[in-house]
């Protein structure tokens, strides 16, 4: 026998303790993930949520005279338009604060919707209806808001109303709400057609600028008033009682 190994042997042995040497070899370590990877799947023990947001500011309450024009809604619409714009702007007008001003009995001057002594008598959920008389101001004209007349002054300038005579506080407040925010009240001069003057009267005018945009011109129809818009009133005034 040859103590020489040929060559596909030699090969062949070769072979397998290379494969013998590999198989005692301690396994390759596992590679690690990218380092953007690691830290978007392991999240660190020191990371902390973020901030709740702040709240939200408080509202603002402003006096009603500082209450912005773009504040008031356009009147519009058409038969229910007074029962839809008047609630409205009763719940508005709930959240501004009034300055505190003593009342006194006086005579309110009316030149619009309360001239007429149902609509008036409903407002104020009298048991009787009150009886107006005409009288007039001057130092005023009409604008139209909608359906509704606003009083502005105007000199010269004159108004055809009626006035009453107001003894209780409570009616009065009424009259605020059911005016609402868009009108402030003032003092001014009544004349009446004895030519007897009322003095220290109280109206409402309208309570933003009188050039307003929300303002055009005309004058107010009574007649077309009780025609189309009285009953929504009084109908739901007489369903509180």
């Amino acid at each position: 026998m040859s103590n020489f190994l040929s060559i596909s042997e030699y090969e062949s042995r070769a072979q397998y303790a290379n494969v013998q040497a590999d198989s005692l070899l301690p396994p390759p370590p596992t590679p690690n993930p990218p380092h953007h990877q690691a830290e978007a799947s392991t999240p660190s023990a020191t990371m902390q949520p973020p901030p709740p947001p702040p709240p939200p500011p408080l509202p603002v309450r402003l006096s009603r005279n500082s209450i912005p024009k773009s504040s008031i809604p356009v009147p519009f619409g058409a038969f229910r338009f007074d029962d839809n714009i008047r609630s409205l702007q009763t719940v508005q007008d709930a959240s501004v604060i009034i300055p505190s001003i003593s009342f006194k009995p006086c005579h309110m001057f009316f030149y619009g919707s309360l001239m007429d002594s149902e609509v008036l008598g409903a407002v104020l959920k009298l048991s009787e209806t009150p009886i107006t008389r005409p009288a007039t101001v001057s130092g005023f004209s009409i604008r139209m808001w909608g359906i509704y007349p606003a009083l502005i002054p105007s000199v010269p300038g004159k108004v055809l109303g009626t006035v009453w005579k107001i003894d209780s506080e409570a009616h009065f407040e009424r009259l605020q709400a059911y005016e609402t925010g868009a009108y402030k009240w003032l003092e001014c001069d009544a004349t009446l057609e004895n030519g007897e003057v009322l003095k220290d009267c109280r109206t409402f005018c309208w309570a933003g600028d009188s050039n307003s945009k929300e303002l055009e011109d005309g004058s107010f129809d009574l007649r077309r008033y009780q025609k189309y818009f009285k009953g929504s009133v009084t109908r739901e005034r007489s369903t509180e009682v």
